[in-house]
């Protein structure tokens, strides 16, 4: 379990980026310059430690809540040493009527913007569900078994999670405060619409998972039949690895847009997304981190299926390439 994204948002927001310390008031996010990124020199305390034999560890709470809102404390880092070094002159109880007292100022003293901070906590909320649905956390395990031995195939709970995921983006209310972030998010959702529908086009369920069935597998000697669906299949294949690559891209823009415009610090411990693929003749599996170039980020970077067929061997990495009307519907 990890600190949300809303629960960031919650924190710094409520407490003004400012220690919540007693007559502290040191600014917790400083800019250096005009031209230098901000400084964050501000921790996420916890009131009851994350571990049980931590400075107040000793409670109820679950771990999981240790690291919710209301468990958690804006301080400095000289006051965070502080506060842990002396746990008994600190106790729960007053950490919390510091933080009560800290954020009752600010809204009375600052300016502080209501409206902002209520839809910056809504934003963070769907990055954080997003974060949840497309199974982040574990994004090299489960993309890597779509391309796994070329025969693509992926969990019927991770799939079921992925089509929820496109309601969800879909059914978004947008406040239209951050464009780029709803862009980046519209973007994901149509390669994760033209992935489900590509793996579906050949997908059959085997127990807990769908697998992309060996079309090219005939009753019969007929060679050149054979050859003529092989070549459709690897097609295929490669397809659904361009794709998975395109959706990996599309994940690392929305979090590109998260930091610029939303929380400067989001996912700077954990880097970008990575894929693994494999494995190969040696057995070996190979690791690549893809992303996409600044002159693919001028409009929507995901130009539709077609014309990413057509583009898909100029990205930083791919398998295939060319265009298959098979997978579009005949015109009329």
């Amino acid at each position: 379990m990890s600190i949300l994204l809303k629960t960031h948002k919650m924190l710094w927001g409520r407490s003004g980026n400012i220690c919540a310390f007693p007559s502290c008031g040191k600014e917790l996010v400083t800019d250096i310059s005009e031209t230098d990124d901000t400084s964050i020199v501000g921790e996420e305390a916890h009131i009851v430690a994350r571990e049980l034999n931590g400075p107040r560890g000793n409670s109820p709470l679950t771990l999981e809540q240790r690291d919710k809102y209301d468990n958690l404390i804006l301080l400095c880092l000289d006051h965070h040493k502080i506060i842990d070094d002396h746990p008994e002159k600190y106790s729960v109880e007053l950490l919390h009527d510091y933080k009560k007292n800290h954020e009752s100022w600010v809204r009375k003293n600052l300016k502080f913007d209501e409206k902002k901070q209520r839809e910056d906590e809504v934003y963070a909320s769907y990055i954080d569900e997003f974060i949840n649905l497309a199974n982040i956390e574990h994004w090299k395990g489960w993309t890597s078994f779509l391309f796994g031995s070329d025969h693509p195939r992926i969990s019927r709970e991770q799939y079921d999670k992925l089509q929820v995921l496109l309601q969800y983006i879909i059914s978004r209310v947008w406040y239209e405060r951050y464009p780029e972030i709803e862009k980046a998010l519209y973007n994901f959702k149509n390669v994760l619409n033209d992935l489900l529908n590509v793996f579906d086009k050949y997908g059959e369920d085997k127990r807990d998972e769908i697998w992309t069935r060996k079309f090219y597998k005939i009753e019969g000697w007929d060679p050149e039949l054979y050859d003529k669906l092989f070549d459709k299949y690897m097609y295929h294949v490669k397809l659904v690895h361009d794709l998975t690559l395109e959706l990996t891209r599309a994940a690392n823009y929305v979090f590109e847009k998260v930091r610029e415009d939303l929380f400067p610090s989001f996912r700077i411990k954990e880097g970008v997304l990575l894929v693994e693929v494999g494995p190969f003749t040696d057995f070996s599996w190979r690791t690549h981190r893809v992303e996409y170039r600044s002159e693919e980020r001028k409009e929507m970077p995901y130009p539709g299926l077609k014309k990413f067929m057509e583009i898909r061997s100029d990205r930083d990495f791919a398998y295939g390439e060319g265009v298959n009307e098979d997978y579009f519907p005949p015109r009329f």
